[in-house]
Formats: structure tokens, sequence, C-alpha cells
């Protein structure tokens, strides 16, 4: 399947402070990885390879212009959560390598995973709100959702709301 990455390195900007000599080509496979698990089954099959057709052909109109700019967000900050443990490394004939210079000093492993729990709890957040904006916006997608009844004039979504928030607790034996 032809896959086209529907996010720009500028659309980085507004979700975290990126290098300007940090490559696209390192977070690619992120970016795609998080089109296929996560943006994917959340539009489902259909409205994602039509958004993707869309973009890549530059044809997107509302409602597909606002659809993107909320997919944008959940994007980003997924892309980032996959990037970050990897940030450091990169991939030689030799094996994978730690990036290493004398006027700095490598970012602790630990630091790493918690900045990427950051945006991964950020990218849950915008999957949300993505959501939300669907079932708001159910019948302009009507075509990419199976209906209620069994499809015989009725032009009402059968999308129902899907997300689940559970509060979140401290770990058992947190003193804090």
């Amino acid at each position: 399947m032809d896959q086209h990455l529907l996010l720009a390195k500028e659309d980085y900007a507004a979700y975290a402070d990126m290098p300007e000599s940090l490559e696209m080509k390192r977070l690619t496979p992120h970016i795609l990885a998080v089109q296929r698990a996560r943006l994917r089954p959340l539009l489902t099959e259909k409205l994602y390879a039509e958004l993707a057709r869309l973009y890549k052909a530059n044809e997107l109109t509302e409602p597909y212009l606002t659809l993107l700019s909320k997919c944008v967000p959940v994007l980003a900050t997924a892309s980032l959560a996959r990037y970050m443990p990897f940030a450091q490394s990169t991939i030689t004939s030799n094996g994978i390598r730690m990036k290493n210079s004398q006027h700095s000093e490598a970012t602790d492993g630990r630091d790493l995973a918690r900045m990427a729990s950051v945006y991964d709890g950020e990218a849950l957040s915008y999957e949300v709100e993505l959501k939300t904006w669907l079932l708001a916006n159910a019948k302009s997608f009507g075509d990419f959702y199976p209906h209620n009844t069994c499809g015989c004039g009725t032009s009402t979504p059968g999308r129902t709301p899907s997300v689940v928030v559970q509060p979140i607790r401290r770990p058992t034996g947190c003193r804090r």
C-alpha cells in the first residue's frame, strides 16, 4: 500500500521545539507507524484512504481540511513519542550507535522515556478531541461509516461514542 505522509516538518512547530538540523527521514518511519496504527483505525480505513488521497493530490476542501487539522496534533505528538527513545541513536553498518559530541552530553534514557510519555499522553488527549469532533461532524462523513439501519434512505451515521476516559490514579504504595 502506498503510504503518504500526512505531516510535514513545519507541522511540529506548534507541539515541540525541533532542531533545524533534524532530518525528516528520521521521523518518517515513526509518522508512518502512527498513521497506520493509531490514525487509520480511528478514522476507519475508507475515510483514512480518502483523506490521504485528497492530501496527496492537493485537493483538500472542507470538511477534509478541518479533519486534517484535527489529525495533525495526533500525528505530531504520537510520532514524537515513538521517536524519543531513538533520538540519540543512529543505525550504521556497524550496528546501532549513540550520538556523542565533545560539546554536549547525551540525555539519560530515563529522561527520553519521560519525554516520550508526555508526548504520548498529549497524543491520547488529541485523539479524544479528534473522536469528539468526528462524532459532532459525523454527517459530513456519512458515506464512510455504517448506518444504524439497513442503509435504505437514512443518512444518520451509526457511529457511536467510543471514548472511555479513566481517572489517573497514583500507583499502589506511592507516598507522594
